[in-house]
């Protein structure tokens, strides 16, 4: 049965052909609407709350790092902040891990599907995609403007 840790890698990884690097952003606000919009299986389980760019766990951090120390992740830094990690990407040890583990496949389907949507939006769209649908993710947010 697939892990916590395995759903996010999935996520992270992406189909073939739409795997590009993922930010903590994307990572979070992604994860936070597969598990908010759909039935997950019960292993997703992130107990998010609101903050200053709405949804937010710090278990996401603690499995990203998990999943880097594990080999399956790799972490770039932003140009903008070095020394801090920003942007993943599933290494080929992880790839090769993934093909290993047993997802059901219409769960795997939907994280998908949330993974492909989030991709193509911005940092600017993709909070007005969240506070729209989730109001009460944005009630400590210092972003909440987005939507005037």
């Amino acid at each position: 049965m697939p892990t916590r840790t395995d759903w996010l890698l999935r996520f992270i990884a992406g189909a073939d052909g739409d795997d590009g690097d993922l930010d903590r952003i994307h990572i979070m606000k992604g994860m936070f609407l597969f598990q908010e919009e759909h039935s997950p299986p019960s292993e997703v389980n992130y107990r998010f709350r609101p903050y200053d760019y709405g949804p937010f766990t710090s278990e996401i951090y603690d499995d990203l790092t998990a999943l880097k120390a594990e080999g399956h992740l790799r972490a770039f830094e932003d140009g903008f902040a070095p020394g801090r990690e920003r942007y993943y990407r599933v290494s080929a040890s992880g790839r090769e891990y993934l093909q290993r583990v047993a997802f059901d496949d219409e769960h795997e389907q939907v994280v998908l599907s949330v993974r492909r949507e989030i991709s193509g939006l911005n940092f600017h769209d993709l909070l007005k995609r969240v506070y729209r649908a989730h109001p009460a993710s944005a009630a400590r947010s210092i972003a909440r403007g987005i939507l005037d």
